[in-house]
């Protein structure tokens, strides 16, 4: 298995914009190898949040497939014109503070 973290210091009055946006319908979900996506937020510092999104894939060759498909692209496009139309700006990755890790999993304990 493979996770792709992306980890976001948001601005508090950007938070809530971001998670609607993370939590609108994707077609990652129907891409071959993709596995779940899991969103943590941390609210404790009183001028930034801090998000991460745990992308979880069969493989590395199925990531790639995916960041190279015309869906992928397309999903961009898609939200980006969902906010235009809400009215609500784009948003800038700049403001996202976002760093990007990626880690092969070789080893998972689960509840008895």
């Amino acid at each position: 298995m493979y996770v792709v973290s992306r980890n976001m210091r948001v601005a508090k009055d950007l938070t809530e914009s971001l998670l609607e946006d993370f939590n609108l319908p994707s077609a990652v979900n129907k891409a071959e190898g993709f596995i779940r996506r899991e969103i943590l937020i941390n609210r404790e510092a009183e001028d930034e949040d801090v998000i991460r999104m745990l992308i979880y894939w069969k493989d590395r060759e199925s990531l790639k497939k995916w960041q190279g498909s015309k869906e992928h692209q397309q999903g961009h496009i898609d939200r980006h014109k969902q906010r235009k139309e809400a009215g609500r700006e784009p948003v800038n990755r700049k403001a996202l503070n976002m760093t990007i890790e990626d880690f092969d999993v070789v080893a998972t304990l689960e509840a008895e």
